[in-house]
Formats: structure tokens, sequence, C-alpha cells
């Protein structure tokens, strides 16, 4: 009987999901969010960060991680947009549930987003779940005697080390408050670190054992896949509390602020990770010959064309012209031919125009027409067109070349050589047999 009313609530909860609607929702990819806590207990810890995230008009689903009925799909459908994972603690993910580590991984391979809290007690399951995403969960506390507040593993930084399409700085005017543990981001370029601690930060092992005065302590990393789903670890939950995000913060005593930086810096977060925000597409892209309007399948060798592509970034709920100054076009047989760099164009349209002129290169072919754009913090972009290049026809080709003149003058003055020789020739031995015809008509005369 308990069987049929876990089957029933599940089913109800996934047309309840799938019939819901993203028109309203503030992220590009959807408002379904499910919440793996270690216990339901828990949710009233993070109660202003739900609230948040609500007022953005997310759905949170919350269930714990050894709930049996926690699915992600539905009859072959994803049943959620993003996942915030916070049930470091449980290391059963996976053996009682149909929600472990390969679901995850290919929920974020199906475009998934995935928030991930961590801490010192983090599972053997919570470490193997960030190696599948080139992140190294660290087993101490990060302390610091200089930046803390209260405790000395409740420290406090403003050091923000991602790009700014992830969190603007400007917008966070006081410290995070953060009390957990480190993290390693790898060098895949796809990774990024987003948050560190101050350089007088240190983990609890490793304080005798740094090499380097500017060696910092990671506390936040990301990795964006190549089909842009956005994959952040946070090694602690308290900075998504209610504890951190409204409490004042007291730098030894000299610096205090009414409230910490925790309640911005975990918006900026959330909304790079669930897409809400420096999301990039393509509009549209074309090429054409120079002052024409008609895009072709084929071109000649060396012929000057125009290419131009459009590309939208999603902000503040709406798509708004991308501005930027380093897309490139490449234009590539195996090997780039080409690669130039486009120029904004001014529109009046929700789109950013890129548009370059080019010469095609003197070698014959299908090529393809290639802007691939990947920077950390934004959405991959990647707009393809493929062309042939011919050469020259028969008829095409200029009938007198410049380079060629002297080979011209040559042949001209051999031809004029060869008629005034021939002239000079004829006249001397046609000279000659006139006056030995009229010497054998006088010898005959005789």
């Amino acid at each position: 009987m308990r069987g049929i009313y876990s089957l029933t609530a599940l089913v109800v909860s996934a047309l309840t999901l799938l019939s819901s609607t993203v028109v309203d929702a503030k992220s590009a990819t959807g408002d379904r969010v499910l919440v793996v806590l270690d216990s339901l207990a828990e949710k009233d810890l993070y109660s202003q960060f739900w609230q948040q995230l609500e007022d953005r008009q997310f759905q949170l689903l919350f269930r714990e991680a050894e709930d049996p009925t926690t699915t992600l799909n539905y009859f072959g459908e994803s049943l959620f947009n993003h996942i915030i994972h916070f049930a470091p603690k449980n290391s059963k993910l996976g053996q009682h549930t149909s929600l472990n580590n390969v679901q995850l991984v290919d929920f974020v391979k199906k475009g998934g987003n995935l928030l991930v809290a961590s801490g010192v007690e983090a599972s053997d399951s919570m470490r193997a779940l960030a190696a599948e995403f080139d992140i190294e969960l660290d087993t101490d506390s990060v302390f610091d005697h200089t930046n803390y507040d209260d405790k000395h593993d409740k420290i406090a930084t403003n050091e923000f080390v991602g790009p700014s399409s992830i969190i603007d700085s400007a917008k966070v005017n006081a410290p995070v408050l953060y009390s957990g543990t480190g993290l390693k981001v790898g060098q895949l370029p796809l990774s990024t670190a987003i948050m560190a601690a101050e350089s007088d930060a240190f983990l609890a092992d490793s304080y005798n054992k740094r090499t380097k005065a500017l060696d910092r302590v990671t506390l936040v990393g990301a990795l964006q896949s190549r089909n842009s789903a956005r994959v952040t670890f946070v090694g602690s939950l308290n900075v998504f509390s209610d504890e951190y995000l409204t409490v004042s913060v007291n730098i030894g005593s000299d610096k205090s602020f009414e409230k910490s930086g925790n309640e911005e810096f975990v918006k900026q977060l959330t909304q790079w990770t669930f897409q809400e925000k420096s999301v990039l597409k393509v509009v549209g892209h074309s090429h054409r010959k120079q002052n024409d309007t008609q895009q072709l399948d084929w071109y000649r060798v060396k012929d000057d064309i125009t290419y131009d592509v459009d590309i939208s970034e999603y902000k503040n709920d709406q798509w708004v012209p991308y501005h930027a100054n380093d897309v490139q076009l490449e234009i590539i047989m195996l090997d780039p031919y080409i690669r130039t760099t486009l120029q904004e164009i001014p529109t009046e349209t929700n789109f950013g125009r890129f548009e370059a002129n080019i010469k095609l290169p003197d070698v014959y072919g299908v090529f393809t027409l290639k802007v691939n754009y990947k920077r950390k913090g934004l959405s991959y972009i990647l707009a393809e067109d493929q062309v042939s290049i011919r050469p020259f026809r028969h008829n095409e080709y200029p009938r007198f070349l410049t380079a060629a003149y002297p080979y011209y003058a040559s042949t001209g003055s051999m031809i004029i050589g060869f008629l005034v020789f021939s002239a000079v020739w004829l006249s001397t031995w046609g000279g000659r047999n006139n006056t030995n015809v009229v010497a054998d008509k006088k010898l005959k005369a005789n």
C-alpha cells in the first residue's frame, strides 16, 4: 500500500512539473529546481535562500537524499532544469534511490545545471562527484588569523577571482562570510575558480607546507560543459544559511559592516549557475559577395566577401545586444587559412551584429566559415557555414597580364626580326637570281 502511495505521489508531482511552463521563468533554460538535502529538517536553515529563488519565480521541489521516489526523468523527459545538491554527508546516495552520481553527470550532459555545496565532512560520494567535474575537495577547514569574524575558521573574503560575467564585485559591498573547506580547480579550459580566500588564509593541514606567499585557497569553483550546462561547487553550506546572509561582519577592531555580502554573492552565483545571465545565443549568420545581398553556396578564389553574425545576450530577464571586440571568424579547410576579428556594427535590434570583409584564399576546395566563441563565464556559441571555393574558369582569366609584358615584347621582337630577316633574305637572293637570268639570256643570244 505504501508503494502505491509513493508511486501516486511521484506521478502527480511529475505531471505537475511537466505541465508547468517556462514563459515567466527568469532562467533562459527553465524554472524547475530539485533540492536534495541530507534531511528535510535542514530546510529551515536556508529559508531566505529558498525565498530568494522563489522570488525569482523558481519552482522548488525538496527531497531527502535517501528518498526512493526521487527521479530525474519521466518517460524520457527531464523533470528538472536545475539541481541544488545540499547533501554532502550522505554516503548512501544512489544505493536506495535512482539519484546517484551517474544520474547527476547524465543530467548535466543533457543540459541541466548543478549547484553543489559541501563541507569538511563531505562523503566519498560527494568527492567522487566533484572529481567528475575536474574539482577536488579538500579535507580540512580553512583558517585565517587576519580576516575572520568571531572565529578563525569563520573567515571573510572579497577575493573574487572569476570573470566579472559570473560575479560583479562592484555590487558586493561587504565581505563574504565563509566557513568550510577549500577546493582545487583543475586545468581544463572549461573550469574556472570564482572566489578565493584572502592571502593569509590556509588549510589546517597545509599551514607549514605553503611555499608561496601568494598561494590562495580556492573556495568556489565551476565548470561549464561543452553544451553550456553549468556546474558550481562551493566548499561551504553555511554561505547559503540564514545566519550568514543576515549577520553583521566585524573584522578586527577597524572593519565592521552592518550586513555580510553573502546575499548579493549567493544571488549572483545562482543567477550565473541557473543561466539567468551571461547566456549567449546566435540569432543568425550569413555570408555574401561584397556589395551584394544574395548568399551563395560557392565562391571563386580571391573573391571579396562579407560575413556577419548576430549575437544576443540574456540579461535582466530579456535578450539584449551583445557587445565585444574579440569575436573571431575562421575560414578552415583542415587548418585555418584565415583568422580575423569581426567588428561590431551598430544596429537598432536586440542583437549585436559583428561583420568582416574578407578576401578568400587562392586555394580551391570545400571550406568552413566558423565562429567558435568560448570565453570563461559566458555560454559557448558556434556558428558554421560550409561553402565551396572554385578556381577560375578558362574564360575568366585576364587576357593580358602586366607581369608578362616582357614575354609579350620578346615574342613580338622575334616575329618582327623574322619578318625583317625574311624580307632582307628574299630581296638579296631575289636580286641575284634576276642577274643570273639576264646573263643566261645574253649567252644564249650570242
